[in-house]
């Protein structure tokens, strides 16, 4: 309860934090724009934006519009859609997709990671004619140039990593391909630090202790350096049927129960800052 409490609390600091940044003028800057006035966002987007919280989260990270950020696994591209126009005039954005390789034996999803380069060209004025798509862990060197990255965004992915058996080859890479000083920016689902079960039961339900995560991507050559509840849901009690996929906004049991899942909303989440430092 106490935990909760104080997630409940980093939530509401944050909030207040999000409405001091609009007093201070941030309302019309370049990542205001990108997540308030951006035709390149579909329709019903926005409508996620008090779960995600798209704005709060790049200022948190320190993102600029000359920056080279890479997004893992931009599946539908919520964030690549805000993240495009954001770079695409001063920076350089690019998309790591999960390497199709990594999931063979599922031939759909794989396949479909394979098209990713294809379909990201048919957005290529979303994201400027310097970006690139391409995948994470690579196969062989690196998915770009290293030390060519300001900032890397790992959004809701790295229960996947660990469940296909990639987190230490994927932030290898990572340390690699970022610049001396150049930052991780990690939201992912949640689990309660008095889970009893191992990293890869938690990953089974789609989350991390934060404790654990923390620990694992240090032992890479990152040091934490900050945190935020920004993303936190004190409602959310990470015991579901269908692991996290049960919330919003995937619903796994369909109908059944699903006022109650709706009304608890979308995962409790851990939002952390890394830096790269020496190995």
């Amino acid at each position: 309860m106490k935990q909760m409490m104080k997630w409940a609390a980093g939530a509401a600091a944050a909030m207040s934090l999000s409405v001091a940044a609009l007093s201070d003028g941030h309302e019309k800057d370049a990542i205001w724009k990108a997540v308030h006035e951006n035709s390149a966002r579909m329709e019903g987007e926005a409508a996620r934006d008090t779960a995600r919280h798209p704005e709060e989260l790049l200022r948190f990270l320190g993102v600029t519009p000359d920056m080279t950020v890479a997004e893992v696994n931009p599946g539908g591209g919520w964030y690549s859609r805000i993240l495009g126009p954001l770079l695409k005039d001063e920076g350089r954005y690019v998309g790591l997709e999960h390497h199709p390789e990594e999931y063979k034996e599922y031939a759909n999803y794989s396949a479909n990671l394979k098209a990713y380069p294809e379909k990201f060209e048919a957005q290529r004025d979303v994201f400027g004619p310097n970006a690139v798509a391409t995948w994470i862990p690579a196969q062989e060197g690196l998915p770009v140039e290293a030390e060519s990255l300001d900032a890397i965004i790992i959004v809701r992915a790295l229960h996947n990593w660990l469940r296909r058996d990639f987190f230490d080859r994927g932030f290898d890479q990572a340390w690699s391909m970022l610049k001396p000083g150049g930052v991780i920016g990690v939201v992912q689902h949640r689990i309660g630090e008095d889970f009893d079960g191992d990293r890869l039961a938690a990953a089974g339900k789609g989350r991390w202790k934060q404790s654990e995560l923390v620990a694992a991507i240090e032992a890479h050559g990152f040091k934490l350096v900050d945190a935020s509840e920004m993303n936190a849901n004190p409602k959310d009690e990470a015991n579901y049927p269908q692991g996290v996929w049960t919330l919003p906004p995937r619903l796994a049991l369909g109908e059944t129960d699903k006022e109650k899942y709706e009304a608890i909303g979308e995962s409790d989440r851990m939002t952390l800052k890394f830096m790269k430092v020496a190995k």
